[in-house]
């Protein structure tokens, strides 16, 4: 497999509960990273949260967080995973596949366009991690076919799922040690 730069981008929850922080990791192939970003705590106000509804969280993630992120980075992804159903509607506005992931058995609230959207599920080939599923944005229902083949061999490479999880942690980390990310 030629070398592929891996994005993994989440919105995150801080300590406080009430603002966010996004988070952007690109790895190679083998899931080793190449960059970190991440904005400092967003923290929308009163006015915010009642004016823009259950839009405000998906507006953070893409608007805020999300394009800046990738608009700022050295290591453009030649793919981006995503964790949360709503940051799907970050791909009609970058250029780059974007892939909703989880793994078999998680239950995630898809909220609209469930039945409109492709998904695929994806085994890896040692067993040594769960399978997972992966889901398009509903105006790229042919992403998912298309990088199953590469999704595969990276899947065989590293758990794709783990980084979420290495970002998660650094935003704690950076949440104790620094105030902007509280």
């Amino acid at each position: 497999m030629e070398k592929q730069k891996i994005g993994f981008f989440s919105l995150y929850d801080t300590d406080t509960a009430d603002s966010y922080v996004g988070a952007l990791l690109v790895t190679d192939q083998n899931g080793i990273p190449l960059e970190f970003k991440c904005t400092h705590s967003v923290k929308p106000t009163l006015i915010q949260k009642t004016l823009y509804g259950e839009k405000l969280k998906p507006y953070i993630a893409i608007t805020l967080c999300g394009i800046p992120l990738l608009n700022n980075i050295s290591n453009k992804p030649d793919i981006l995973f995503i964790s949360t159903p709503f940051i799907l509607g970050l791909r009609p506005e970058i250029e780059i596949p974007t892939l909703l992931i989880r793994r078999t058995g998680e239950t995630i609230n898809l909220q609209t366009e469930d039945d409109e959207t492709e998904k695929q599920k994806i085994e890896n080939e040692s067993g040594q991690y769960n399978a997972i599923i992966l889901q398009t944005h509903p105006d790229n229902k042919e992403e998912s076919k298309l990088l199953i083949g590469t999704v595969n061999q990276l899947f065989n490479n590293f758990d794709l799922i783990e980084p979420f999880e290495r970002m998660k942690k650094s935003i704690e980390i950076l949440g104790k040690n620094d105030t902007n990310f509280k």
